[in-house]
């Protein structure tokens, strides 16, 4: 074991027991939320993996001056892909030399307004992979879409043609199109000409209808005629049934017909009707399914506190955890839900709304082990957490991590927890003591964990680096 003092030189320092794990350094390093931008252009130039600056949520601006500049084209591709990436930069990849980041420029370009000058660059691309992924930009220039539909690639004339672009297309465009020699181009024409029939709303259209599917959908979502929803809730089908039980367009009486229906699918849909008093809901006899299902007609409600309130005393949990399921709630619905004698409401609460209260959180974790976002929300620290630091499940010892009093000498026991999730949080923890935080960057501890710890002086990540050997 190391014999390491707090003051020691980090020139002198060397792993001890093996051969340095470059990998795990360089990737601990490039998560490290306390490195300075000298360790994160050092490594972008001798770390042995080239995709780092794809996954860090933040680059300064001499690391990505230094990605855009890098000579392998697997960074600059990588560099492409982030989200959030400004348009100047893009603009910048999508006229690379490598067809590959300029493919990877042109797919992100789906997201980023380009100029349309490098958008006519990627449209003139030499490679029609790239080409193909340009009708899908915003903003992109109708001369533009004119030259793809008119490219000499059937891949970027088929990718060209759709269904939002078709009618700025000249008619003479449109007739060759039509009339193009590749069937792939011809079927892409069909799609975009293809117009979808209205749904029935009448007993005899319903009749008529051929589709199984469309006849699930109008059951489900239709404008029901009354004498279409009569028939429909004596259908055959169950799943018609439960279809049309849960459409908001079926009369109330109606859908209170299928209230004692045989199938649990079809009196579960009843029951979460919004048009059903408490009571009618109350009535219903259904089973919870394993998981919960949508509530569009909750979600309309968030902006009536009023409403929010009555439903968050619904006779359903199901229509509660709907409620708790929404991001934002006034504090009296908040308290109301965060004492809901449902658990699975109150987990709905906790991991859903962003103004559940900590306790809940630690509450429900403590209950279920999970979720692990729980751990990681900061409203789940609090005094009094440590408590669970010698608890036999795993869970309960990472999340004593959270405990921002957490005692000094209790750090160095979990960052030595059995449990490899439960030592590399520790490990990683910054309050961890130097001494043991430099032991841990040994290849037979937790040496990514420990690289990655902000704590690390900046002396010991040049260290690290100059122990590694460039890629």
């Amino acid at each position: 074991m190391l014999d390491l003092s707090a003051d020691q030189s980090a020139a002198g320092w060397r792993p001890l027991s093996g051969p340095p794990p470059v990998r795990a350094w360089c990737d601990g390093l490039a998560a490290n939320p306390g490195a300075p931008v000298e360790v994160l252009v050092r490594l972008l130039a001798q770390g042995p993996d080239p995709l780092w600056p794809a996954r860090r949520p933040e680059l300064p601006a001499p690391v990505l001056a230094a990605a855009l500049r890098h000579p392998r084209w697997q960074v600059r591709a990588a560099l492409a892909e982030r989200p959030g990436l400004a348009a100047p930069v893009l603009a910048e990849l999508a006229g690379d030399r490598e067809r590959r980041v300029r493919r990877a420029a042109a797919s992100a370009a789906h997201r980023v307004v380009l100029p349309p000058a490098a958008l006519a660059a990627l449209a003139a691309d030499r490679d029609p992979d790239t080409r193909r992924r340009v009708p899908g930009c915003p903003g992109l220039p109708l001369e533009l879409l004119v030259a793809l539909v008119q490219d000499t690639s059937p891949l970027v004339r088929a990718a060209a043609v759709r269904r939002e672009s078709w009618p700025q297309l000249p008619p003479r465009v449109r007739t060759g199109l039509r009339a193009d020699r590749d069937p792939a181009v011809r079927a892409a024409v069909q799609r975009a000409l293809r117009v979808e029939r209205e749904l029935p709303v009448t007993l005899a259209g319903y009749i008529a209808e051929s589709d199984p599917a469309r006849r699930e959908r109008t059951a489900a979502s239709a404008r029901l005629e009354r004498a279409l929803g009569e028939w429909l809730v004596l259908d055959d089908e169950p799943r018609i049934r439960a279809a049309a039980a849960g459409n908001p367009q079926l009369p109330t009486d109606l859908a209170l017909v299928l209230a004692a229906d045989p199938h649990e699918a079809v009196r579960l849909a009843v029951s979460l009707r919004p048009d059903l008093t408490e009571e009618q809901r109350a009535a219903v006899a259904y089973r919870l399914p394993d998981a919960a299902p949508p509530l569009p007609w909750v979600a309309e409600r968030a902006a009536d506190p009023a409403e929010l309130l009555r439903l968050a005393r619904s006779a359903h949990p199901l229509v509660r955890c709907a409620v708790a399921s929404l991001e934002r709630l006034p504090a009296p619905v908040v308290a109301v839900l965060a004492a809901d004698a449902e658990l699975i409401v109150r987990l709905a609460l906790a991991e859903h709304c962003a103004d559940a209260p900590g306790a809940l959180l630690r509450s429900v974790y403590g209950q279920l082990l999970g979720p692990a976002a729980l751990v990681a929300d900061p409203r789940f620290a609090a005094p009094g957490l440590s408590r669970w630091a010698d608890r036999p499940e795993p869970a309960l010892r990472l999340a004593a991590l959270r405990d921002p009093d957490l005692p000094p000498d209790l750090l160095p026991a979990l960052a030595a927890d059995e449990d490899p999730v439960v030592a590399r949080a520790a490990v990683a923890d910054p309050r961890l003591p130097l001494p043991r935080l430099l032991e841990c960057l040994e290849p037979h501890a937790h040496p990514e964990a420990a690289a990655s710890n902000p704590a690390l002086p900046v002396p010991f990540m040049h260290r690290l680096l100059d122990l590694s050997p460039p890629s």
